[in-house]
């Protein structure tokens, strides 16, 4: 995904390209939580999130910041809204 575009909020950051299929993923890297349980865990509370939208054709990854571990749901979400907003796909 080297020539996407990139999207950064509080607590994710999102590269995203146009795309016929919509698909998205998070990532969790290392630097954010040590341990792959609590990385699975942060990745399934962002898909939950995204599935609330319907959203446009695109192919997107939210790269989780460290500021995220300390969000709310209810912050993450706001967050995700806002950079699915000015990204223009909901």
């Amino acid at each position: 995904m080297e020539k996407g575009n990139v999207v950064s909020g509080s607590f994710f950051i999102l590269r995203y390209i146009k795309q016929d299929i919509p698909s998205y993923a998070f990532v969790a890297p290392k630097k954010v939580a040590k341990t792959a349980v609590r990385r699975n865990s942060l990745r399934r509370k962002g898909y939950n999130i995204l599935r609330s939208y319907d959203l446009k054709s695109c192919a997107g990854i939210f790269f989780y910041k460290k500021e995220a571990l300390v969000a709310s749901p209810i912050e993450a979400k706001k967050d995700i809204e806002f950079i699915l907003k000015k990204a223009k796909i909901i």
